[in-house]
């Protein structure tokens, strides 16, 4: 348990980590580490261990060369985890999402040639796929493969759209392929595809592609008919970015909120139009603008949007991390609890006090980032430390602002995962973390070997007493 513990000690220089390497220890935390020597992962990539040889495959930060190894593996799952390059997770200070980055090009030939089409089918959803590479796969002997890489292309060219669709057969593929479209589909594409609907019995991913087309299509006159005529379409059409400004004045009386909703988030809406517009948002609703995510906005654009009468507006700002003072301090008080949340997931610059009442409110997984937050009060954290519910213990056990007598009273607590976080916390004295180590109670043992405060010549001294 203590090298387990220190396999996971964010502290541990590079030394140690190719030492653990050879422990007898479960390594697939080890592999997944991002900050892995590169002669660590190439130790680990020929590992017995399937499990760590999958959890090195979801690791983003590795050399070429180990991946050219984990391409070769001989278990498919390894080959398959490696060539779909999926998103992870990070926090650093607030929660977000990354992708991995590309992989050599030579492990992307090695792995479009893979023998088995499981790991073709997760090659054709890595989004840094070379378009080449892409290309050749659309003509795979396995149709799922070639639907897969036609569907996931990232930035199909809207010339080869008619060509990407024909090859997807059924519905829901086509409703993959126009998620990446780069651009309105061409009005042609959509009356093929549109004809093959007619003809077909309606089901619902039939009708979930119909939405589909209805927004992302480059508008006829008789496309914008037959979306128009059809309630179950106009929020969707409502929507598309080529539908004309007197259908788009008409859309904004709509008796349908969700019609007036799409109204209200077209990229470049009339200010004072849009801010006319009634709409009630759902609190627990997801949906975000994604152009107002990457828009170049002035700070006046920035207090306008953050001001808006349109929670999916205030929502979707807090998301972006190029906001000023004043900016996080409007949405801070905002009326709705998913704009406070997203402040405090996703800003730097939190307001402490707005992060206990969230924490306070929310049990989901970033409630454990916010406690980490720099800002997170320790009067707060302290208060969660004497609660009676063990997860709430257990999420402030960590941070670094507890008294002494607060940590001595969590490292006796009858939860192992409070006493295993409490032992991991930065404010445990030198002398008293060497104690830890020696604690007849293993997961106390475990957690202060993972204390990011222990000194190196403590962690040599741990690998050269296992033998390493």
């Amino acid at each position: 348990m203590l090298l387990r513990g220190l396999a996971g000690n964010p502290s541990a220089p590079a030394e140690i980590l190719i030492r653990l390497t050879a422990a007898n220890i479960d390594r697939s935390g080890l592999a997944r580490r991002r900050d892995l020597p590169a002669e660590a992962a190439a130790a680990l990539a020929t590992d017995s261990d399937v499990d760590v040889r999958l959890g090195l495959a979801s690791n983003p930060n590795l050399p070429p060369t180990v991946q050219v190894v984990l391409a070769g593996d001989a278990d498919p799952q390894v080959r398959g985890r490696l060539a779909e390059g999926a998103e992870y997770f990070t926090t650093s200070g607030v929660h977000g999402r990354r992708i991995p980055g590309p992989l050599s090009r030579e492990v992307y030939e090695v792995l479009a040639r893979d023998p088995e089409p499981k790991v073709r089918r997760a090659l054709g959803f890595n989004r840094h796929l070379p378009d080449d590479v892409r290309a050749v796969m659309l003509n795979d002997s396995d149709p799922r493969t070639a639907a897969i890489a036609a569907a996931e292309w990232p930035s199909a060219p809207t010339d080869r759209i008619g060509d990407l669709l024909a090859r997807v057969t059924g519905a829901f593929g086509r409703q993959m392929l126009l998620l990446r479209l780069d651009g309105p589909l061409p009005a042609e594409a959509a009356h093929a595809m549109l004809a093959d609907l007619d003809s077909a019995a309606a089901n619902e991913y039939s009708m979930a592609l119909l939405g589909q087309i209805a927004e992302v299509v480059d508008l006829d006159a008789g496309l914008t008919d037959r979306f128009m005529a059809s309630p179950d379409f106009r929020a969707a059409v409502a929507a598309n970015p080529t539908l004309s400004a007197e259908y788009v004045a008409d859309l904004a009386h709509d008796p349908d909120n969700q019609v007036r909703a799409a109204v209200v988030a077209r990229r470049g809406l009339d200010p004072a139009l849009r801010e006319s517009i009634p709409v009630d948002y759902n609190d627990r609703s997801s949906e975000t603008v994604g152009w107002l995510l990457t828009e170049n906005l002035s700070e006046q654009e920035q207090l306008a949007f953050a001001r808006s009468r349109h929670q999916i507006f205030r929502k979707t700002l807090a998301l972006r991390a190029d906001l000023s003072e004043e900016v996080v301090e409007i949405l801070a008080r905002d009326e709705s609890f998913a704009v406070r949340l997203f402040v405090c997931e996703r800003q730097s610059n939190a307001p402490g006090w707005l992060l206990t009442q969230i924490v306070e409110q929310w049990t989901s997984y970033s409630r454990w980032d916010m406690l980490r937050h720099k800002n997170f009060p320790a009067d707060a954290a302290t208060r969660l430390a004497c609660s009676d519910k063990p997860h709430d213990r257990a999420v402030a056990a960590a941070h670094p602002g507890l008294s002494a007598d607060t940590l001595e009273t969590l490292l006796a607590d009858d939860d192992d995962t409070v006493r295993g976080r409490a032992a991991t916390n930065p404010a445990v004295p030198a002398d008293r973390l060497i104690e830890l180590l020696g604690s007849a109670d293993s997961v106390i043992a475990a957690g202060a070997a993972a204390n990011r405060v222990l000194s190196v010549v403590t962690m040599r001294q741990m690998v050269d007493q296992a033998g390493l």
